[in-house]
């Protein structure tokens, strides 16, 4: 379970718009987390034909999206080093995540940006993530799931 294929990433387009325009945020410092959670059978009924893309697929319980600002972090080599720490957090730590979800029956999107102006160390983004996604379990259950819809049918505003 402690691995990050490439079908985890939140890489596609119409997902993303998903996560961002009908997905609900919390602010953690030095995170801001974006997440949307919709019910498994939802999932497998709209990306069930061959037409849809393999990045649109579920194979994992969630789908990871981490960014981090260009004018936070200039260049690039900092901006990769801090995606990659968050990245090497959220591999080790989200197994307790994934059962809840399939204890749940559902399917989550799920994107972290870093907003903080200093270099993270491994010790503190380890125990940012490991709140977050308590958190996260946490509002899921008390809130409930969103409803996905029909994906095909968001446009970019």
């Amino acid at each position: 379970m402690h691995t990050f294929k490439k079908n985890e990433r939140l890489g596609n387009y119409r997902l993303r718009q998903v996560l961002f325009t009908q997905g609900r945020h919390l602010f953690h410092y030095p995170f801001r987390v974006h997440w949307f959670c919709f019910p498994r059978e939802e999932c497998t009924q709209l990306f069930s034909d061959k037409s849809v893309h393999e990045s649109a697929r579920f194979s994992y319980p969630a789908k990871f999206l981490v960014s981090v600002s260009r004018r936070k972090k200039a260049k690039a080599v900092t901006r990769n080093r801090v995606k990659r720490v968050i990245k090497e957090a959220y591999r080790k730590n989200k197994s307790s995540f994934y059962s809840f979800l399939d204890k749940k029956q559902a399917c989550c999107l799920l994107g972290m940006i870093y907003v903080g102006k200093e270099m993270p160390t491994y010790a503190h983004t380890v125990g940012a993530v490991q709140e977050i996604l308590a958190m996260l379990a946490e509002r899921i259950e008390k809130e409930g799931l969103d409803h996905l819809g029909d994906v095909r049918q968001i446009t970019v505003k």
